[in-house]
């Protein structure tokens, strides 16, 4: 899940379970807090975004390879979550203190922590990333494969209701809020068709309706008779706890059925599975990847569970074994590489006269950009390393390609 959903997941879980109701009259952040509360919606954000300070393990190391050995490893793991929150609940009090600001007990903000870290952790495993959640003990990656890992529709489930308390905070002239946060979002619906659909994500006009009317939900319906005011804060955020929760439950049931389409096929096709998953597409749970790796290659099943989306199927074959494919596998960036891809794919070809193996993980597959984005030639997977030889053998050049 992206550090951006992170923090808003983790100020909903402050404000709906950690908070009680704000007063009535602002207070300016340059001010003092008069409650807890500050310090408690703060301490659930940043404890949902910490684990997500591995990203600087690998500018700081210098290492290409670090998103893979580095990134949701230690500061993801179930086994130091207490320590974690042993640690930033230790540093929150002792600021709280200098600043003379109000804040929880200590025990209080221990499991703040504990609660907003392992909300990360498992919005983490929900993906299709894979997550070393029980580093050090084991480096094995856990990944459940229900949601991709920008899921708009999720954010938007944990941020409007959040925008609803605000706009209908118990002040006069609540429309005055609510309307212009209706038509920005709407607007943004309206928006992002035009920008997604040459990524080759299908977003049609009718769907833009859709989120501008759901949007009416959050901010035109509760105008009536003062009922988004009445909520208060705590109630829309527990509203927006629930519908978050629903719609992974959704995303759960549409994987099992994705699933079960993709072992099907498997089956009817008599194919000799050595590994198989269902991958969640963007924009929305209704649309999957089935990957089915069998000895002589790996076959790549796009389909929607909704809609009128084509059925695709591409077979993508392993490079066939030689002496370069075999000293590629022998480098150790090779094999931290295999260690981390699900479904890795080899494959052997010449360029300017030097023998070349690339290898890939067929989860981040990238379909062909429009030939005004990038030309008429074919976009490699995300996450693929290359090994560039000499005639002779030697190794001339090896590394992980990054999209241009």
């Amino acid at each position: 899940m992206d550090t951006i959903t992170h923090s808003i997941v983790g100020a909903l879980i402050g404000k709906a379970f950690f908070a009680g109701e704000p007063s009535r009259a602002l207070i300016p952040w340059s001010e003092s807090p008069r409650t807890t509360d500050r310090v408690a919606i703060l301490s659930c954000t940043i404890g949902a975004i910490f684990p997500d300070i591995d990203v600087f393990a690998g500018p700081l190391r210098h290492n290409n390879l670090a998103i893979m050995t580095w990134h949701r490893n230690i500061t993801h793991s179930v086994v130091m979550l207490p320590a974690w929150a042993l640690a930033l609940a230790a540093l929150t009090w002792w600021i709280a203190r200098r600043a003379r600001w109000p804040a929880p007990q200590f025990g209080d903000l221990l499991a703040i922590y504990l609660v907003a870290i392992g909300s990360h952790i498992f919005l983490d495993v929900i993906t299709n990333f894979g997550t070393m959640v029980w580093s050090p003990v084991n480096y094995s990656r856990v990944a459940w494969d229900l949601i991709f890992i920008v899921d708009l529709t999720f954010t938007a489930l944990a941020l409007m209701p959040q925008l609803a308390a605000w706009a209908f905070r118990p002040l006069k002239d609540a429309w005055k809020r609510a309307l212009p946060l209706w038509a920005v979002f709407s607007a943004a619906g309206f928006a992002i068709g035009p920008l997604v659909r040459p990524l080759d994500i299908p977003f049609p006009t009718g769907t833009s309706f859709v989120v501008a009317g759901a949007l009416s939900c959050f901010f035109l319906l509760p105008l009536r008779h003062g009922s988004g005011s009445r909520a208060g804060r705590v109630k829309w955020c527990r509203i927006g706890v629930a519908l978050t929760a629903a719609y992974l439950g959704f995303a759960a049931a549409m994987h099992h059925s994705a699933f079960q389409h993709v072992s099907e096929f498997a089956a009817e096709a008599h194919l000799n599975v050595q590994n198989i998953a269902a991958l969640p597409m963007p924009p929305s749970p209704a649309r999957w990847v089935g990957l089915i790796e069998t000895p002589d290659g790996i076959f790549r099943i796009q389909f929607a569970q909704m809609g009128d989306e084509p059925f695709h199927i591409d077979f993508f074959p392993q490079a066939p074994a030689n002496q370069y494919v075999a000293s590629a596998r022998g480098l150790s960036e090779v094999q931290t590489f295999l260690w981390f891809a699900r479904f890795p794919l080899f494959k052997f070809f010449e360029r300017d006269g030097k023998p070349v193996v690339e290898i890939s993980d067929l989860r981040f597959y990238g379909q062909r950009r429009p030939a005004t984005l990038r030309g008429d030639i074919e976009r490699p997977p995300n996450f693929t390393l290359e090994v560039v030889f000499a005639p002779d053998g030697k190794i001339l050049s090896h590394g992980r390609l990054r999209e241009e």
